[in-house]
């Protein structure tokens, strides 16, 4: 049976999967994780054989490596996301091979790819992504697991593997730390949630009717708090909201979060 065509984000973000063969595992200590995330620091910093630096051939927003899986949030940069991914596989899987004695492939399959087109989804898979060992019952909370991007997420030093812009969102970085945070639904509600959000066209229009054709942001208070509500509960999502009325986003967690 021929492969699907891998389907294209218009962003240029990807979610990316790696999985084991036969679920396998991929990393068998943290000599692996290490050589794995410096694999994806090598993509995001590269340089040339005199050490001078080169453009990057891609930015990774989030990673978290389990037994038999690895999760990335990616965009591209130089370089296309297989081109990408066949660059981590070779160089992954040649080490592995190495050091563990081995032969063959490593990983299922091609990897998989989700595109991320809105910033909805994007900050759904920054939560699903970081949430993973907590989901699996690795550890209690995600500040505990060492193999994730949440530690240069949730440290004062500047980042060194993901990129410290976060495309579609605005808000500040403790935002995006507090949604990070957040853990009140399973992982196939939150990305099957994120996938039903409405596009900009589709949320830009149930905003305008609930307006009547004012301008959101300019209403008085108390009739803005109920809007904002009535198209959270919508669907909108929080930050598609915020991106397209100008109203900051720990505004409108404060009107649907207060009862008065």
């Amino acid at each position: 049976m021929p492969r699907k065509n891998r389907k294209i984000s218009s962003t240029g973000v990807y979610h990316v999967m790696l999985r084991g063969i036969n679920k396998g595992a991929i990393f068998i200590d943290d000599i692996d994780c290490n050589k794995f995330v410096k694999i994806l620091q090598g993509l995001v910093a590269p340089v040339d054989r005199h050490g001078i630096p080169l453009p990057p051939h891609c930015h990774i927003h989030a990673y978290c490596l389990m037994k038999n899986h690895v999760h990335l949030l990616v965009s591209e940069a130089e370089s296309g996301i297989a081109t990408v991914m066949k660059r981590v596989g070779v160089a992954y899987v040649s080490y592995f091979n190495k050091r563990h004695e081995r032969l063959g492939p490593l990983f299922h399959d091609r990897f998989r790819s989700e595109p991320v087109e809105d910033a909805g989804y994007f900050i759904t898979l920054l939560r699903y992504i970081h949430q993973n060992p907590v989901r699996a019952n690795l550890v209690r909370s995600i500040d505990d697991y060492r193999w994730s991007s949440w530690h240069e997420y949730n440290s004062t030093n500047p980042p060194v593997t993901c990129a410290d812009n976060l495309p579609f969102a605005q808000m500040t970085w403790d935002e995006v730390c507090e949604l990070v945070r957040q853990n009140n639904q399973t992982a196939t509600e939150q990305v099957n949630l994120a996938k039903r959000r409405f596009s900009d066209t589709e949320a830009q229009q149930l905003i305008a009717q609930a307006c009547g054709g004012r301008v959101l942001a300019e209403l008085p208070n108390k009739e803005k708090k109920q809007l904002i509500k009535l198209l959270v509960e919508q669907g909108i999502a929080k930050t598609q909201l915020s991106r397209l009325t100008g109203i900051s986003y720990g505004s409108i967690t404060h009107h649907t979060t207060t009862k008065n």
